[in-house]
């Protein structure tokens, strides 16, 4: 951990103005963990959701499998993040401060409307025995809920 700390300070120190003053302030929000195993590695950095990480070890896809949560992966030697924001892709607005533990980077699906639906036609299925006991559990939950309307249009659709 220490080698890692002095060679961060040593790439610091040569980088010149204004450049430097910004990592050195991005770094008072830094740290570096050293782990026992690459499931620990993995683990922490499921816990943290990091935004970028960069897996450099053998078997990196393997590992990389393993990870949930990140905003961007970076898998291999010359898989480095700066690649990802403007040469190779795949993303540059990515989930930041462990957000990525719910959600990814934005992406071309962040910009189409998602429509559900829900289709029951009055059918024999209707009348099967497990969509009638959904029925019922819709009514129990919608009276659990204070619905009571809700709990009334769901009855209508009860088989007598």
């Amino acid at each position: 951990e220490q080698e890692v700390n002095t060679e961060v300070i040593e790439q610091l120190s040569k980088l010149p103005e204004p450049n430097q003053s910004t990592a050195r302030a991005a770094m008072k929000q830094s740290f570096s963990v050293l782990c026992g195993t690459l499931d620990e590695c993995v683990q922490i950095s499921d816990t943290i959701a990091p935004e970028h990480l960069e897996i450099h070890t053998t078997n990196a896809w393997k590992i990389g499998q393993q990870c949930r949560h990140y905003g961007g992966l970076f898998v291999g030697s010359g898989a480095a993040e700066v690649l990802g924001d403007y040469g190779a892709g795949p993303n540059h607005t990515l989930p930041t401060g462990g957000t990525g533990r719910y959600t990814g980077g934005l992406s071309v699906f962040d910009f189409l409307r998602i429509r559900t639906y829900l289709r029951m036609e009055d059918t024999e299925e209707l009348s099967s025995k497990e969509c009638q006991d959904m029925v019922q559990d819709t009514i129990t939950m919608a009276r659990l809920e204070g619905l009571e309307g809700h709990a009334r249009a769901a009855e209508q659709r009860l088989r007598k």
